[in-house]
């Protein structure tokens, strides 16, 4: 069903029957590739009540076929994820870009990210951001 005989920077997953690439990426299990993170843990620091904070991870594809970002999923609306669209080819980097806003929230945060890929090496990989948030008008401990 599959061709990668070629390796050429054509999606092979592209077709012309309404079928959507990702979706028969996601079932090729024979063709996973492999992922490596930069970092899985990011220590933000301390903000205050009501600001918001921009990380991004970094992932390359170590792998042999293209990598796929399925979807991510948050701990919570506070959290916000932006991840690339069209698959990676095998060397390339990407990133997850995260957004936090803390809200009224106050203290020591821990988030959970998911992010599933069509990946040997961990269909789901978990990425978690940390951080301190201050109530407005106290003076941040760094």
């Amino acid at each position: 069903m599959m061709f990668f005989a070629c390796s050429n920077n054509k999606n092979p997953y592209e077709n012309d029957l309404g079928i959507n690439p990702e979706h028969l990426a996601e079932i090729d299990t024979a063709h996973y590739t492999m992922i490596k993170w930069k970092d899985t843990l990011i220590n933000f620091g301390t903000i205050q009540a009501h600001d918001s904070v921009h990380l991004e991870f970094k992932f390359t594809n170590v792998g042999e076929t293209l990598l796929f970002v399925f979807g991510t999923r948050t701990t919570c609306g506070c959290t916000i994820t932006d991840s690339p669209r069209e698959p990676l080819q095998p060397g390339k980097s990407g990133f997850i870009h995260i957004t936090f806003k803390s809200g009224n929230q106050t203290g020591e945060i821990n988030k959970r990210i998911v992010v599933v890929t069509n990946t040997k090496n961990g269909h789901h990989s978990n990425l978690f951001i940390r951080g301190k948030i201050m109530q407005p008008g106290k003076k941040t401990d760094s």
